[in-house]
């Protein structure tokens, strides 16, 4: 897959668009436009259903189900009894149980693709998204999904290029059903697209003639050993939960660097899902049953070392009724045309499949939620995969996006190094973070994290970046 002779394909220079990208491009130039020229929604109108007919940016409602947060909270963060106990969680000042703090923000909602009518092939970089939260979402809540911002920025060098490189960066809200914000979200992606001399395009354009790619599956697979297994038993053993006592902000410093958590081996990747913010399908990690002995004892081990219970369902838990996994597919299409089948990206098979940015993110969750505690707020997550250092080692050259926040580069120890890896199926998450600040922002008190995420054998996956608001220790003397 992505195996190309640039001779088949048309040299394009940046901002002239011809051919195929003569009127869609400018379309799309203008829809971009009328929802900059909307200015800021008017919430209270978007939740009571008043807003005029068109509004642009205006994106999906979201019921938020009890069946589909609990579904979500017990894959990730099972042990937290604030998104597993209701009763808890109203004793601890909330409402009821809350949802995964990026529920609802929906990236395929913010990010609109350059028109994939006007080319032919795509190669994806430098993903680099950020949701900042401020209200719980909870069961029963309706949720509004707004665009408020689109950009592009064309990269295609000056000289022409067979590729057209656009920097596509996205800006959105999210309202519920009193037209509260609950967050706002960023998104930044680069897609280089190439475009077919005439006679050249294939007669069939599945998904393996339109998809680009480094060779993420050269890295292979691991196979556990006892030491392996020593090793993350020795992590789970030490994780610790705060749970409701307080991490005040005076007892955080620079340097400090949470106590590590381990999430898989990750059986099974998510399948994207409209309009959740969240995927559906994708394993949930034995580290109960692992350390458990009489459970372990029941437990299968296979010729790649993972231990799993006899059936897959009690690891690859139901998705709630209802809720059905989202392609970008025309349920017509045929294979013949345009339209393509782009589930395949995270697609189990007999092979290895490549897992969603989104899911580290949710894993990284799990590990700041031990570390900050009850009282602790996630005020902002970021997080990027598949920079264009990754790309480059790979044999994909694609210029660098300056907008991409390098998050790695705030840890001493770690400056110089990059997300290398793409996360695949039966890859651990190892979630290692370091605190690089503190600061007091109109009288409350934050802390920034880098964290990412390492395979059993060192290869980082994922990096990201989470600022915590805590409480304060001598506030209000």
């Amino acid at each position: 897959m992505g195996s190309f002779d640039p001779a088949d394909f048309e040299v394009v220079y940046p901002g002239v668009y011809e051919g195929r990208e003569a009127e869609l491009v400018p379309a799309y130039f203008a829809a971009n436009k009328a929802i900059e020229d909307r200015g800021e929604i008017d919430a209270k109108a978007l939740a009571a259903g008043t807003l005029p007919a068109g509004t642009p940016g205006v994106g999906p409602k979201l019921e938020v189900t009890e069946a589909m947060v609990r579904y979500n909270n017990e894959k990730y963060d099972p042990d937290n009894p604030l998104l597993n106990d209701a009763d808890y969680a109203r004793a601890a000042g909330y409402e009821n149980i809350l949802a995964m703090p990026c529920y609802g923000a929906h990236d395929d909602t913010f990010m609109v693709p350059y028109p994939p009518e006007a080319r032919d092939t795509l190669l994806v970089s430098q993903l680099n998204h950020s949701v900042t939260n401020y209200r719980p979402v909870y069961p029963g809540d309706t949720l509004y999904l707004v665009a408020d911002k689109r950009w592009i920025y064309d990269r295609t060098p000056q000289e022409g290029s067979v590729y057209r490189h656009v920097t596509l960066a996205s800006w959105g809200s999210v309202y519920n059903q009193r037209g509260e914000k609950v967050n706002d979200t960023t998104w930044r992606v680069t897609e280089s697209e190439k475009i077919y001399k005439p006679g050249k395009r294939p007669e069939k354009m599945g998904f393996p003639e339109m998809w680009e790619a480094p060779d993420w599956m050269a890295r292979p697979a691991h196979v556990y050993t006892d030491a392996d297994w020593d090793f993350i038993k020795g992590v789970w053993a030490k994780e610790v939960r705060r749970g409701a006592e307080p991490l005040y902000w005076e007892d955080v410093n620079v340097g400090d660097q949470p106590t590590w958590t381990a999430d898989g081996p990750i059986e099974e990747s998510l399948a994207p899902t409209a309009p959740y913010g969240l995927g559906t399908g994708g394993s949930r990690t034995m580290r109960k049953e692992i350390m458990d002995p009489a459970t372990f004892a029941t437990m299968i081990r296979g010729e790649d070392g993972i231990y799993r219970l006899p059936n897959k369902e009690d690891y690859v838990p139901a998705v709630p009724d209802g809720v059905k996994p989202f392609f970008m597919v025309d349920p017509n299409d045929d294979g013949t045309d345009a339209a393509v089948d782009t589930q395949d990206i995270h697609k189990a098979g007999a092979g290895r499949a490549a897992l969603i940015n989104f899911l580290g993110r949710d894993l990284a969750v799990r590990h700041i939620n031990n570390w900050m505690g009850d009282k602790g707020w996630l005020y902002q997550i970021r997080w990027g995969i598949m920079p264009a250092e990754a790309h480059a080692a790979l044999g994909k050259i694609v210029p660098k996006d300056p907008g991409c926040e390098y998050f790695l580069g705030k840890v001493p120890f770690m400056a110089g190094k990059h997300t290398l890896a793409h996360g695949l199926t039966s890859d651990l998450a190892l979630v290692k973070s370091y605190v690089y600040d503190k600061f007091v922002r109109s009288g409350e008190f934050y802390v920034s994290l880098a964290w990412w995420i390492e395979t059993i054998e060192g290869d980082i996956w994922l990096e990201g970046d989470a600022t915590v608001k805590l409480p304060s220790a001598r506030a209000g003397e």
